[in-house]
C-alpha cells in the first residue's frame, strides 16, 4: 500500500502560527522546505491512483495533531477536507507491506480515539531555548512521525519541527514532490 507523508508550506496564506513555527524552525533546519504542518495520508481502499482523486476531489484520509477548527488534538480527517489548496502541499510516498500499513492504520484509529488534545505547550518549546511538553499530547510532526515508526522508517520517534521531519524522511529515501490537482476539462 502507498502512504503518504504531506508537508503544509508556509507563507502562501495569512496564517500567522504558520509563518511563525517555518520561520523560526528554518533556523536550525537550512536546506529544508518551509514546512509548517504535518501529517499521513492513506487511500480510502488499494492504492492511490494517479493523483489521488476522484471526480475532483482528494480520496482518503489523513491523520494528524491539529489545534484548528472543531477538530482539537489527534485526528483522521478526510483527504478532501485537508486537501482544499493543494498548492500548499509537499508531500513523500512510500511503498509500504499492506499488513504493515493496515497495523499503522489500526493505530492511528486507536490514536484519535483516545484523543488528548493539541500540546500547546510542545510548540512553545520550539520558541525557548528549553523543551516542554505534554506527557498525554501530540503536536503534528509527532503524530507523522510516529506513523513513521509504525510503518518502520524510523526506529523511534522523537519531537522534530515539520521541517526536520522532512529533511530526516528525505535521508530515508524519501523524494519530496509537489502535490498538484488535475486541471478540470
Amino acid at each position: 500500500m502507498k502512504i503518504r507523508e504531506l508537508y503544509y508550506r508556509a507563507a502562501k496564506d495569512k496564517h500567522w502560527l504558520d509563518n511563525g513555527i517555518s520561520t523560526w524552525t528554518k533556523i536550525f533546519n537550512w536546506g529544508t522546505g518551509p514546512y509548517s504542518h504535518a501529517e499521513i495520508w492513506w487511500p480510502d481502499e488499494g492504492e492511490f491512483k494517479e493523483h489521488a482523486f476522484v471526480d475532483d476531489e482528494y480520496i482518503g484520509e489523513c491523520f494528524t495533531s491539529t489545534m484548528r477548527g472543531k477538530d482539537n488534538g489527534t485526528v483522521i480527517r478526510p483527504a478532501r477536507e485537508v486537501l482544499k489548496h493543494p498548492e500548499r502541499w509537499d508531500y513523500i510516498e512510500r511503498e509500504v507491506p499492506d499488513d504493515i500499513a493496515r497495523e499503522a492504520i489500526h493505530n492511528a484509529r486507536v490514536a484519535a480515539r483516545n484523543n488528548q488534545g493539541y500540546d500547546k505547550a510542545c510548540i512553545a518549546g520550539f520558541f525557548l531555548p528549553w523543551r516542554i511538553r505534554s506527557k498525554d499530547k501530540d503536536i503534528c510532526s509527532e503524530i507523522a512521525q510516529k506513523f513513521l515508526v509504525w510503518i518502520k522508517i524510523f526506529p523511534k520517534y522523537k519531537v522534530w519541527s515539520p521541517r526536520r521531519l522532512s529533511k530526516r524522511s528525505v535521508s530515508k529515501g524519501g523524494v519530496i514532490r509537489p502535490l498538484v490537482k488535475k486541471e478540470k476539462k
